[in-house]
């Protein structure tokens, strides 16, 4: 992950992190552009956003669930359709 100075927009980096929660993180920041006379410190926050996967173990918790809230005669009839097929 690059850092990008908010002041001149040159290169910086991450000092140190500070946990805001278990999804965001604050990133204490040094920008590297000491030589055009910015060397700016500033804090920038990380933080997750959302899934784009969700990982397998919630996908089959959540199909077993919607398994469960059926009728046996549902169940049945899903196992004989064929789910692969496009």
């Amino acid at each position: 992950m690059r850092v990008e100075c908010p002041q001149c927009h040159q290169k910086a980096i991450i000092s140190s992190t500070n946990a805001l929660s278990h999804t965001v993180k604050g990133l204490y920041c040094q920008c590297m552009n000491l030589e055009g006379g910015c060397g700016a410190s500033f804090v920038m926050k990380l933080g997750y956003s959302h899934d784009l996967n969700p990982p397998i173990n919630n996908t089959r918790q959540m199909a077993i669930s919607l398994l469960k809230n059926l009728t046996l005669s549902e169940r049945k009839a899903l196992l004989q359709e064929d789910l692969f097929q496009s």
